[in-house]
């Protein structure tokens, strides 16, 4: 049976065309699921790549304020003289694109005022004639009645009465007829309205080298550095490389005299030395010895035998700075009864054996100084290789001694400053001074108080204290009762580009670098 060919071809005919309508329809339905599916990645990959921007700003500017906080005492000083609204600016890591700034929001003062020690007190009978009558307040400041004169403390001086920075108030027995009297109101911890006696702190033994050790020269040019010892050699530093103390208790036999162009930094704090740390010092000075060491924060110097601190301009010089910074260890370190204390001398008479107390009948009494070691006292102080000073006030008015060093006599001050040409000179001893039978001199010739800045903060405790010739142009002698703590608002933001973001950061940080963060925020817009 055959098929007729029209059949066929009709048939065919009829499907001709099907697989490209099929086509058509599959490319449809795929671009309705596919189209959307597209968009869909794209958004999440813009949205993404936002998300990844805001997140690599963000942590960069968290990387300006953990900069600054990797060191804390770095930052006090950076930021110690920005205010509330005037920002100092910071240094941030390279290439991020942001820029960091601090203020000042608030002042932590170092004690309470009613717990503030005697500012000025001599031990001698009739020293109290060299020293000014105290201040007589107004109305406005009661609370600066009794306080030093003007003649010793410069920063009473402004003609605004809340101006007025006080340096504390002198002891009011200050020269009494009976020689023990002022031991009466002695204590061994410093104690409001009382005579701060502290005892001395031990010290290493070895023998230190007098001419000190160079650091590598750096980026920040020639650093000599001296290490906590014991010296029996005068050290004598005149020339402009600066100098830098590691931080610890100094013993000096001999003189410790600055001048010339001497630029002095004591101890790690507030005012930065030439080496980036206490640590670094110990660690690469050329020659270092092998016990080197450095502890706390700040220096203690401790005068016995002939030993005596020589700040002069008889070196000639354009500009000199003595600078030492507040000794502090921490509180629960039995030597921290000793903080604050900047310059000591070891008290009482040796005779080549054991120490007796010093008693000039009508004139002076020191009791023997004893060692504060772990907690406990020893009383006599060559027990821990301290011999006691023999330079002992006399009745007459303190004289500075002049060159050379080995002219040294009993009556010599154990601090002993002079001044006698129109060289700059920077003197900051923040800390306590503890010299009961020695006495403290300074003398500025007349027509050089100019340029001539001079602050003892932390209170002094001598024999006789003597002022002679022109008072320099700044002068503090006595107490301040300075700012220790800060809080500092940090601020790092980008400089360019979408989006903006702001780190902004509440900082306590105390001058020795025990810092904590109150808050933290970071925004964007």
């Amino acid at each position: 049976m055959r098929r007729h060919p029209s059949v066929t071809e009709r048939t065919t005919s009829r499907d001709e065309g099907s697989s490209l309508i099929f086509a058509l329809i599959t490319i449809l339905l795929a671009s309705m699921v596919v189209l959307p599916v597209m968009s869909y990645t794209m958004s999440v990959m813009r949205a993404g790549t936002v998300r990844t921007n805001l997140a690599v700003r963000t942590e960069a500017v968290k990387g300006g304020l953990r900069t600054a906080l990797y060191d804390p005492v770095a930052l006090y000083q950076a930021c110690v003289n920005s205010g509330r609204t005037v920002a100092v600016p910071l240094a941030v890591p390279p290439g991020l694109g942001i820029q960091s700034s601090c203020t000042t929001t608030k002042d932590a003062l170092q004690d309470v005022p009613s717990d503030q020690r005697f500012a000025l007190t001599t031990t001698q009978v009739g020293s109290q004639v060299s020293i000014p009558p105290t201040y007589v307040a107004e109305p406005e400041r009661p609370d600066l009645d009794g306080t030093m004169s003007p003649t010793w403390c410069t920063s009473m001086v402004s003609a605004d009465p809340m101006a007025k920075l006080p340096c504390g108030k002198p002891y009011p027995n200050n020269g009494a007829a009976v020689t023990t009297s002022w031991q009466v109101d002695a204590v061994s911890t410093s104690t409001g309205s009382k005579v701060f006696l502290p005892s001395l702190p031990p010290f290493s033994n070895n023998l230190a080298f007098a001419g000190g050790y160079m650091m590598p020269t750096g980026d920040t040019g020639p650093c000599r550095v001296y290490f906590p010892g014991k010296y029996t050699d005068d050290v004598v530093i005149t020339d402009s490389t600066p100098t830098y103390f590691v931080s610890g208790v100094y013993y000096f036999e001999k003189a410790l005299r600055i001048s010339g162009n001497a630029q002095v930094v004591a101890g790690t704090g507030s005012t930065p030395g030439c080496v980036e740390s206490d640590a670094v010092a110990v660690a690469d000075a050329i020659n270092a010895p092998f016990d080197a060491s450095s502890s706390g924060v700040g220096t203690t110097f401790v005068f016995g035998a002939t030993g005596r601190l020589m700040v002069d301009t008889l070196t000639s010089g354009s500009s000199m700075s003595f600078v030492m910074n507040r000794r502090l260890v921490g509180k629960e370190d039995p030597l921290s009864v000793l903080n604050d204390v900047s310059i000591m001398s070891v008290n009482g008479v040796f005779n080549g054996t054991t120490t007796t107390a010093l008693d000039l009948p009508g004139q002076l009494n020191v009791p023997v100084t004893p060692v504060l070691n772990g907690g406990a006292t020893s009383p006599d102080p060559w027990t821990h290789f301290y011999k006691a000073s023999t330079l002992v006030s006399t009745p007459a008015a303190p004289i500075g001694c002049g060159l050379p060093l080995s002219g040294v006599t009993a009556a010599c001050p154990i601090v002993d400053l002079q001044f006698t040409n129109a060289a700059t000179v920077q003197v900051k001893i923040p800390g306590y001074v503890s010299v009961p039978q020695g006495s403290v001199s300074l003398s500025v010739s007349p027509g050089m108080s100019a340029g001539k800045w001079l602050s003892f903060g932390g209170g002094i405790l001598a024999a006789q204290m003597g002022v002679t010739g022109n008072a320099p142009e700044f002068l503090q002698l006595g107490l301040l009762n300075p700012v220790v703590q800060k809080t500092f608002k940090i601020v790092t933001e980008t400089t360019s580009g979408t989006p903006k973001v702001t780190s902004i950061a509440l900082v306590q940080v105390n001058e020795t670098g025990g810092h904590a963060v109150n808050s933290w925020v970071v925004q964007t817009g």
